[in-house]
């Protein structure tokens, strides 16, 4: 069996064998499932009044940096998520995927991740807030559930002494939110409960909001669509377990029932959900791929003459997930059905779409 790791080592393999690397993929027996992250209408902004004819071209507004008007503003757009649209697409179309995999932010209103819930309206300081920037880091402490799975856990913000807090005008208040099991048994016992960190975001993707998938993006009904943040008192930024890695969604578990062995990733965003995603399924034991020019980062600023794009890199490449771009896709290949039948390997049909609630 051929490993696809390093491009150096397939490049070899190719030309001491005389085949190409595409022939060498395809000959492969794992089962790859191609894994779309949160490639949503909430991601994404609408074309510039620089390019209003282009539906996938750059819009970076005021708020995130830039200085462009846009046809529509995602509630947590990031700048060049429409662009990775028709990227998404070619990736998707030039494989016979064993499986396709799309998540989807799906929040109810006052969820956890909204800076609004914890520190009132408006939040952030281009909004005249009191937490400096989006993405600011807060920890919180989370139920720990017996049944080890995500949905079965709650959080809470109990800690108003933490860093986060005293460093911000004003300071932040206690949630006392009586129907979140986690603000009685945390405050009470802050030693049961586990700390998590989150960061703070704009109430976005919101069910009766802007959820839906990106502009473009083809969605066909065999995917699996994986609904995510619907549980208001938890969020998690992979898609296989909370941050804190204690609980886990149900993920794994559909991926090994389908026998998938390697997972493309791409989608949104890069830095956050698409590399905690990445590294969860290496350390799950997957064979991992993230497509770097099929994703959009959001890259904050780390205050260190580095971005969170910097960190994620070093976290995925530290797990062994392998960071590549569309041109090596095209040159590595991937499996077709007409390869599987001209080897005589039995053709599945594909699976029949489904729809999951993760938490």
């Amino acid at each position: 069996m051929v490993s696809l790791r390093g491009v150096g080592g397939l490049e070899l393999f190719a030309a001491i064998a005389g085949v190409s690397a595409f022939g060498s993929f395809g000959e492969r027996q794992e089962k790859v499932a191609l894994i779309i992250v949160d490639t949503q209408l909430c991601f994404t902004n609408g074309s510039p009044d620089t390019d209003p004819d282009n539906p996938f071209a750059i819009c970076n507004p005021p708020a995130t940096g830039g200085s462009d008007t846009c046809d529509r503003y995602g509630s947590l757009g990031v700048a060049s998520g429409q662009s990775i649209v028709p990227t998404i697409n070619e990736l998707r179309g030039m494989c016979d995927w064993d499986l396709v995999v799309r998540s989807q932010d799906y929040h109810p209103a006052n969820h956890f991740s909204f800076g609004s819930r914890h520190f009132g309206t408006p939040t952030f300081t281009y909004e005249g807030g009191p937490v400096p920037a989006v993405g600011y880091p807060i920890n919180m402490h989370c139920t720990v559930a017996t049944s080890g799975m995500l949905d079965d856990a709650h959080c809470c913000l109990v800690d108003t002494q933490q860093d986060a807090c005293t460093a911000l005008d004003g300071g932040c208040t206690q949630d006392t939110d009586p129907t979140n099991p986690a603000c009685a048994a945390c405050a009470a016992d802050p030693s049961s409960c586990t700390v998590m960190p989150m960061n703070m975001w704009t109430d976005h993707c919101e069910q009766s909001g802007d959820s839906g998938f990106a502009t473009g993006l083809e969605v066909p009904d065999t995917d699996i669509v994986l609904q995510k943040g619907v549980q208001p008192n938890i969020d998690a930024y992979s898609i296989f377990m909370d941050n804190a890695k204690l609980h886990k969604t149900p993920l794994d578990d559909i991926l090994k029932a389908e026998g998938i062995t390697t997972l493309v990733v791409v989608g949104i965003a890069y830095d956050f959900c698409v590399s905690w995603t990445a590294q969860d399924g290496a350390d799950l034991g997957y064979e991992v791929y993230v497509v770097s020019d099929a994703s959009a980062p959001i890259a904050l600023d780390n205050g260190d003459g580095t971005t969170t794009v910097d960190g994620a890199i070093a976290d995925m490449t530290g797990k062994g997930v392998e960071i590549i771009t569309m041109a090596q896709a095209y040159e590595w290949g991937c499996p077709t059905r007409r390869r599987l039948e001209e080897q005589g390997r039995r053709v599945e049909e594909q699976p029949k779409g489904r729809k999951y609630t993760l938490w």
